[in-house]
């Protein structure tokens, strides 16, 4: 091994720390590039879908970035500014109309609304989805009774095409009976094994949809509680000698609200009784 002059190697370091530094500068200025991309092609898509609303969230999140541009004097200020204004009027009478511009483009994508929804509460589908537009944030909020779904901005169009996402999502696979109830007792019987309980017992069925979660990579729980109320309304409910039988509770929180002509009050345990 050869050893290099101390000049030789003070050069190269240095080198090699400016070229560092440099390459610091060019990454930051090419990750401020491409968010700079991704905002003007936000707003590109907003302006040509007419989303008023994303298209106010979006500047306004954005005010520090449009306060730079301003004061580089950017040909756009001018076209956004007025955006802006136009945006702000069409937000102001949507809102005033949501009801009836909701209700109508629920008809047009055959989406459920039930006939009981107010503003600023809709339920779809038989109380299953909540959507609840919040006027001062100009969002909506859509929901079922295992959690949130989605938040976005408020505009009719996204708005529609999220529910239907969902609601394809949980209505739109394909159910094998047979299929889900082998599964659900496979689970019911693997806690029952580990918590050393007879065949029989009661298990909570939050304690079957955390033993599923853990278990399978893709379980959503609002998918699990419509298969189970399909199960329950359709079957079948015997196998290996035994029937299913669903046990109700109180506690809202612990149980599971059935979905459909299955639903008398929310589920907490599940046990297979000896036929």
């Amino acid at each position: 091994m050869i050893g290099f002059p101390a000049n030789i190697i003070d050069v190269v370091a240095d080198s090699h720390a400016r070229a560092k530094e440099q390459a610091c500068e060019l990454k930051a200025k090419a990750e401020d590039a491409n968010r700079m991309e991704k905002v003007w092609q936000n707003i590109h898509t907003f302006t040509s879908r007419g989303w008023a609303f994303h298209l106010l969230s979006l500047l306004s999140k954005e005010a520090p970035t449009l306060k730079r541009l301003r004061e580089d004097n950017h040909p756009a200020i001018p076209a956004l500014e007025e955006a802006y204004r136009i945006a702000e009027d069409e937000a102001k009478r949507s809102m005033r109309d949501y009801p009836a511009l909701f209700q109508e483009a629920c008809g047009l994508s055959a989406l459920p609304l039930d006939g009981s929804s107010r503003h600023p509460r809709y339920t779809l589908n038989g109380g299953f989805f909540m959507l609840d537009i919040d006027e001062n944030r100009r969002v909506a909020k859509l929901s079922n009774h295992e959690g949130r779904l989605a938040e976005l901005s408020a505009d009719i169009g996204p708005v529609i095409e999220t529910i239907q996402r969902e609601y394809n999502r949980i209505f739109g696979r394909p159910f094998d009976g047979k299929k889900f109830l082998k599964q659900l007792r496979s689970h019911y019987w693997a806690i029952l094994k580990k918590d050393h309980k007879p065949d029989g017992e009661a298990v909570p069925v939050r304690q079957i949809t955390r033993r599923l979660g853990e278990n399978m990579k893709d379980f959503r729980a609002d998918e699990f509680l419509v298969d189970l109320s399909k199960l329950v309304d359709c079957g079948p409910l015997d196998i290996d000698g035994r029937r299913l039988d669903l046990q109700q509770t109180k506690d809202t929180n612990q149980g599971m609200l059935l979905y459909g002509a299955s639903a008398r009050g929310y589920v907490g345990f599940v046990t297979f009784r000896e036929i």
